[in-house]
């Protein structure tokens, strides 16, 4: 029999053994004051992950509307399967869905095939299959206690796998890498999300389950067994494993294509001495689950995938199939408003812009509101932990493909739209990068980690339930902190947080608060009292911002930390302000052309301005004489 287990000088084993005996021989190893340490570690997760699951139990979701966005498709969808064993959209549905939460629903995503003779959801079916038990005992809370548990498995797993080369600070980083991240309050969003984190959690502690554990110095490493044939039971359980592996990694990209890319780093982790079986079983599981799905949502009435042929939302302003009008007029609507798969709304016509690429580079990682660093912080962990043995290379590569082919195909909406809580597309990528950290880490260091994204997650950790959107139209997710450091996103159309619209040739956003659009007319109105902060685009660049107050406003005004005097007085008591504009916050293509626009970002404020709302207008830099010349009667 041949001899395994020699540790490397650094502690660290090869990685191609069964980890079993070795982590049982680790707990012998370790001082007791480490495994008083790992037993802290697992209770802080623990906690953490059982009050997670209480909070979902307990979660009221009274005093706020019914389903937002496509939560309303995947709580009719699982409860379809629930109740009616099929995942047909029929008049029972949408009737169900009001009986069980007070109203209709915000949206629904469906699809047909056949003009509407069979209506489908528009959504991967998998995490409606894994919560419609949860839905049928618990109609409101079901969804969230899935994902609860859903979030325990992959951090338990995830912790159980990452021991074997952290040692006994796994589970108190995992904690961290959870509880310090946006993940967890994807638990009380009735979303898929949590299931494709777990997916892929899950996914990779099978792929580096059978890691050596590390070799504390000065001790002798194990005899291990573990590489040597033992007949075909073993080997089909090997060839079971790998499967495993890749069929949970399909799960992610089978709502997504780009997800698949994971599938790299984990064909490089299997062991050189068994790579051909190892690789076709990885490659055969994640087929057979990508055409598992593709085949019960074609069965079920629509396209192979869920995001092509023919797909409509349908609102209340446009009425439901079968409620306000006919299934049968499904190619009437489809003409009316257009066909909403990727492959028809413009989502595979990417852009070419360096400065649109450069932009977005720079919002994915420390944006404001989607940024990958403040929202997952505790990736660095892992990156000081990094081991590139068995494809862990390979990992950050694969997260980097995926994430520059969403900033590809969907450069104004790399992230996943108004409801999401930081980046919602990253995050089936971030339990990928856990599984880099293969060397031991300081307690000390993950509870730095910790204690740097405090500042960014603050709003979250008193508040983890509280919807995304906050009553001021902005994501609440967002703190000071991030308001004050990180840059805003102008190239992303669905950030929330402000009305946006053309004023006198300008394209401007609404950024805070302190303003917002008159009840009628083009003007818009600041707290005379407060600070306006807003995003002007211009198709070219401008000297100066002509801003045009009302009467109620003082004499001067305060335009980022300068204060201005009036260089113009009109008749009716109007005050024409000249607001310098030095080099633009950010220049780019938007949504709406291939151009480049030339985007200010300003902050107003008017100096002894009183209570009340003042009115605003605002214009492009011209001479103020030859504006008013224009607006005179007869003029221009």
């Amino acid at each position: 029999m041949r001899r395994e287990g020699g540790g490397t000088s650094d502690g660290t084993g090869d990685g191609t053994g069964d980890g079993a005996p070795a982590a049982g021989f680790l707990r012998q190893a370790l001082p007791r004051e480490g495994r008083a340490a790992e037993w802290l570690g697992w209770t802080v997760l623990g906690a953490l992950l059982l009050a997670t699951l209480l909070a979902a139990l307990a979660f009221d979701r009274t005093g706020r509307p019914s389903l937002v966005g496509d939560e309303a498709t995947y709580a009719m969808q699982a409860a379809s399967l629930a109740w009616d064993f099929d995942l047909a959209y029929t008049r029972a549905d949408y009737d169900r869905f009001v009986a069980q939460w007070g109203g209709p629903p915000d949206g629904v995503i469906l699809q047909s095939s056949d003009g509407g003779a069979h209506v489908t959801y528009g959504k991967p079916f998998l995490y409606a299959l894994v919560v419609a038990p949860f839905v049928r005992l618990a109609p409101l809370h079901g969804a969230l206690v899935a994902n609860a548990l859903l979030l325990a498995a992959a951090a338990l797993l995830a912790a159980r796998t990452l021991r074997l080369r952290l040692g006994g600070v796994a589970p108190f980083a995992v904690a961290v890498l959870v509880f310090g991240s946006v993940a967890f309050a994807y638990v009380f969003w009735v979303h898929a999300d949590v299931l494709l984190l777990a997916a892929t959690a899950a996914g990779f502690a099978v792929v580096y389950g059978e890691d050596r554990s590390i070799v504390p110095r000065g001790v002798q490493a194990p005899t291990l067994y573990g590489d040597e044939p033992a007949g075909d039971g073993r080997r089909w359980r090997r060839l079971g494993r790998w499967a495993l592996a890749g069929a949970l990694l399909a799960v992610p990209g089978a709502f997504r294509p780009f997800y698949l890319a994971l599938l790299l780093p984990a064909a490089l982790a299997v062991p050189p001495g068994r790579r051909r079986q190892g690789v076709s079983a990885l490659a055969a599981g994640a087929l057979a689950l990508l055409l598992l799905t593709a085949g019960a949502q074609r069965t079920a009435g629509g396209d192979w995938n869920s995001y092509s042929g023919q797909r409509l939302g349908f609102y209340p302003r446009t009425g439901y199939p079968g409620v306000d009008f006919p299934a049968s007029a499904w190619n009437q609507k489809l003409r009316q408003w257009g066909n909403a798969s990727w492959t028809q709304e413009g989502a595979f016509d990417p852009s070419s812009s360096p400065r649109l690429w450069g932009w977005n580079v720079l919002y994915l990682l420390a944006g404001r509101d989607v940024g990958v660093l403040p929202y997952f912080l505790p990736l660095l962990l892992a990156a000081l932990a990094f081991r590139p043995d068995r494809g862990r290379w390979a990992l950050p590569l694969a997260v980097a493909l995926a994430a520059c082919c969403f900033l590809l195909v969907r450069p104004f909406n790399f992230y996943g739209g108004g409801g999401a809580i930081g980046n919602r597309y990253f995050l089936p990528l971030y339990p990928a990068l856990w599984f880099m950290a293969a060397r031991p880490l300081r307690t000390a260091t993950v509870a730095l980690a910790a204690a740097l994204a405090a500042p960014f997650l603050w709003p979250l950790w008193r508040h983890p339930s509280a919807f995304p959107v906050g009553e001021d139209g902005r994501y609440r997710h967002v703190s000071a902190v991030a308001r004050r450091l990180l840059p805003y996103e102008t190239t992303q159309s669905h950030i929330p947080g402000g009305q946006d619209s053309t004023v006198n040739g300008l394209w401007v956003k609404l950024l805070n608060a302190g303003v917002w659009r008159a009840p009628a007319g083009r003007d818009l109105l600041m707290a005379g009292s407060g600070e306006a902060d807003l995003l002007v685009g211009s198709p070219t660049p401008m000297p100066f911002l002509a801003v045009e107050l009302d009467r109620r406003a003082p004499t001067r005004l305060a335009a980022d930390g300068r204060e201005l005097r009036p260089s113009l007085l009109r008749p009716n008591g109007w005050e024409v302000f000249e607001v310098p504009l030095a080099r633009p916050r950010a220049v780019h293509p938007m949504w709406w052309t291939r151009d480049d626009y030339y985007l200010y970002e300003l902050r107003l404020r008017l100096p002894g301005g009183k209570a009340g709302p003042v009115a605003v207008t605002l214009r492009r830099g011209e001479d103020p004489a030859k504006i008013d010349l224009e607006l005179a009667p007869g003029g221009g």
